[in-house]
């Protein structure tokens, strides 16, 4: 689950820093680091299965952490 990455890296990371993951299957890893301010960098070696929900997924959590940007910016 995505809570139980996004737990880890807000313990051991700061906003900037880079998350790797050398198994990224559905990209978890990348949705948890772009909640939390981080870059990432994954590897899948079976890109050809996971490669449109990888790119689904990341691109959801984007348009959500950007939306989110906005309505904060939009407040003050």
């Amino acid at each position: 689950p995505v809570a139980v990455m996004e737990h880890l890296i807000k313990q051991f990371t700061d906003p900037g820093d880079r998350v790797l993951d050398p198994f990224m299957g559905s990209g978890t890893t990348a949705v948890a680091a772009i909640q939390n301010d981080c870059d990432y960098v994954g590897f899948e070696v079976d890109a050809e299965n996971y490669r449109d929900v990888i790119e689904r997924r990341i691109g959801e959590a984007k348009r959500a952490k950007e939306a989110t940007v906005n309505t904060t910016e939009g407040d003050t």
